[in-house]
C-alpha cells in the first residue's frame, strides 16, 4: 500500500492576484476543484470507487480487492488517498496535475506518493507525517507556476493580471487582452458563486455576479480572514487524541473530524449572515474561502465586525456540539480573525496581507477566540507593525489601541474583551430622546486629539468634562478605568486606552438586530 498526498500551495497569492472580485471568486473555485472534483475524476479513471456523497463520512468506499483506491480526504485544495501500489498513485498524481495545468493555469499543485508499507502492520499516523514532509521537499525543488509564463519574445500584457496575454477577450464590461490564468478564473467565477449559494440556500440572496457587490454602494469593503486555533497541533497528535484502535478506526475518525470542520464552518457562516443588513435585497458579501477551519470573505466594511463576531460565536458552539469534533476536542475549537477595512479600490492582495497580519496579532490570545481589526484611511501601506507603532506615544510606553479583543465569553483580560468594546461603542452611539448624541462629537473629538499628545495631556482633558458627562455615558466609555478618572489602564507592556477604538469604530458597528 501507498499514501498519495495532493495539495495546492500559494493559494492566497493566487486568489488575490488581481483586484477583480470576479477573478478572486473564480480562483477560489478552481482551488476547491483541485482537491475535490479533479481528484475524484482521477480516482474513478484509475478504477477506484468514489463516494456518492462526499459530505458523508460513511459514504467513502474502503480499499479492497475490487477497489484499488480509497479516498481518505478530498477537501478544498487537498486530498489524501490510500492506493494499492505506487504506480497507481503516480497515475493519479499525473492526472490531477495535468488537469490543473489545463483548467487552472497558474495554480501551484503538487503531489507525492509515499514509500510502500503494510497497512495491516504499519500505523498510518507517522506515515501521514512522513508524506507531508516528503511533499515539502518536492515543493521546494520544483519551480513555481510563474516560470510557465515567459515574457520573451515580447508579447501583449494581460490587462488584469499583467501576465502574458493568451487571447483578446471581449466579454464582460471591459474588453482587452487576457492571460490564460485570468480567462480560467473568469470562466469558473459563476460556478463558484453557485456553489456558495448552494451552501446558504434560499434564505439569503448573495450577489449573482461579483460586479453586483460593487454596484450596491458600499463605501467601505472589509477583508475578513478567520482561522481555527491549534488545529495543526491536533492533527500532529491525532493518533493519541482520537485513541484510534487501528488504521481503519484512524481513517474513519480523521475523515469524520475533517468533514465536521467543513460542516461547522459553513453553519457558522450561515448564522453570521443573519446580522448583515441587505442592500437592495442583496446580502453584500462574497465568500472566497469557506471550508475546513478557514473563512475568507469580502463584505460591506461597515458590517464586517458584527459579522465576524457572530461567525466566531457560531463556530465555537457548532464545534463544541458536533460529536465527531467533541470526541477529539471536548470543548470544541476556538477561532481568531483579522479584519482589514479598506476603500473599495484598495488592492485586495494588500488588504488580505493586512488581514493576515491582524489574524496573527489576534492569535496572541490563543487558545481563546479573538478579533483584531484596522480601518485603513490612507494608502501608505498595510504594514501592521508600522501602523501600531504610529499609535504609541510617551516614548512607546503608552498604546492608543486596546486591540485585539477576546471574543470567547467571560474570558480574557479586563478592558480587552469584545463585550468591553461593545459597551464603549454603545456609549459613543447612544442618543437622547431628541435624537442627539449623549456624548457630543465635539467632546469626543477633543478627547481623541488629546490621546496623541500623551497620557498626561489626555487625562487633563478628561478632567474638564468628566463630571459633566459622567451620567451621559462617559463612565461606560471609560470602562474599568472610570473610577480612577483616567482614559488609560496599566498593561504588562505599559499603558493602554480603548477610547480611540470606540470612537473610530462606532460608524463600523452596523448590523441587523
Amino acid at each position: 500500500m501507498n499514501l498519495v498526498l495532493l495539495e495546492t500551495t500559494g493559494n492566497q497569492a493566487y486568489i488575490f492576484a488581481t483586484n477583480k472580485l470576479r477573478e478572486n471568486v473564480g480562483a477560489s473555485e478552481l482551488t476547491a476543484r483541485v482537491g475535490t472534483r479533479f481528484v475524484l475524476e482521477a480516482v474513478r479513471s484509475a478504477g477506484g470507487r468514489i463516494p456518492h456523497n462526499d459530505r458523508d463520512p460513511q459514504a467513502f468506499p474502503a480499499i479492497s480487492e475490487s477497489n484499488p483506491v480509497e479516498v481518505i480526504l478530498a477537501v478544498s485544495g487537498k486530498a489524501l488517498l490510500l492506493v494499492r501500489d505506487a504506480d497507481l498513485g503516480r497515475q493519479i498524481v499525473r492526472a490531477v496535475t495535468l488537469n490543473a495545468l489545463k483548467e487552472a493555469p497558474g495554480l501551484e499543485v503538487r503531489g507525492v506518493v509515499s514509500r510502500e508499507f503494510d497497512v495491516e502492520r504499519d500505523a498510518l499516523h507517522p506515515l501521514i507525517g512522513e508524506v507531508h514532509r516528503q511533499f515539502e521537499v518536492v515543493r521546494s525543488r520544483l519551480p513555481g507556476p510563474a516560470a510557465r509564463f515567459q515574457r520573451l519574445p515580447i508579447i501583449a500584457e494581460c490587462a488584469s493580471s499583467g501576465l502574458p496575454a493568451a487571447k483578446y477577450d471581449e466579454s464582460g464590461r471591459e474588453s482587452g487582452p487576457r492571460s490564460a490564468v485570468t480567462r480560467a478564473k473568469r470562466a469558473a467565477a459563476q460556478d463558484g458563486l453557485d456553489r456558495i449559494r448552494n451552501v446558504v440556500g434560499e434564505r439569503f440572496r448573495l450577489p449573482r455576479s461579483t460586479t453586483e457587490i460593487e454596484d450596491l454602494g458600499c463605501d467601505w469593503f472589509a477583508i475578513v480572514h478567520a482561522d481555527g486555533n491549534g488545529l495543526g497541533q491536533v492533527f500532529l497528535d491525532f493518533q493519541n487524541r482520537a485513541a484510534a484502535t487501528g488504521n481503519r478506526d484512524y481513517i474513519e475518525k480523521l475523515r469524520s473530524f475533517s468533514l465536521a470542520l467543513d460542516e461547522c464552518t459553513e453553519k457558522a457562516f450561515c448564522q453570521a449572515l443573519t446580522v448583515i443588513r441587505p442592500r437592495r435585497d442583496i446580502t453584500p458579501i462574497v465568500p472566497l474561502v469557506l471550508g475546513g477551519d478557514d473563512l475568507t470573505v469580502v463584505c460591506d466594511g461597515r458590517q464586517a465586525l458584527q459579522f465576524t463576531k457572530k461567525f466566531i460565536d457560531g463556530f465555537e458552539v457548532e464545534t463544541r456540539q458536533h460529536p465527531a469534533i467533541n470526541a477529539i476536542l471536548k470543548n470544541g475549537v476556538t477561532s481568531c480573525a483579522g479584519v482589514a477595512i479598506v476603500k473599495p479600490h484598495f488592492p485586495f492582495f494588500a488588504g488580505y496581507q493586512l488581514a493576515e497580519e491582524l489574524l496573527k496579532s489576534a492569535k496572541k490570545f490563543n487558545p481563546l477566540s479573538a478579533i483584531d481589526y484596522h480601518i485603513l484611511y490612507d494608502a501608505s501601506g498595510p504594514d501592521l507593525d508600522r501602523i501600531r507603532e504610529e499609535l504609541t506615544v510617551d516614548g512607546g510606553t503608552t498604546r492608543l489601541v486596546g486591540r485585539p479583543y477576546v471574543v470567547t465569553a467571560e474570558k480574557g483580560p479586563v478592558n480587552r474583551r469584545w463585550s468591553d468594546l461593545a459597551c464603549r461603542i454603545a456609549a459613543v452611539r447612544a442618543r437622547d430622546d431628541d435624537g442627539r448624541r449623549r456624548l457630543p462629537n465635539s467632546m469626543l473629538h477633543e478627547l481623541r486629539e488629546g490621546l496623541f499628545l500623551g497620557r498626561t495631556v489626555a487625562d487633563d482633558r478628561l478632567k474638564l468634562v468628566l463630571e459633566r458627562y459622567r451620567q451621559q455615558g462617559l463612565d461606560c466609555l471609560l470602562g474599568a478605568t472610570s473610577n480612577g478618572g483616567s482614559l488609560f489602564w496599566q498593561d504588562s507592556d505599559g499603558h493602554r486606552t480603548a477610547v480611540l477604538d470606540a470612537v473610530d469604530t462606532a460608524e463600523f458597528w452596523e448590523a441587523q438586530p
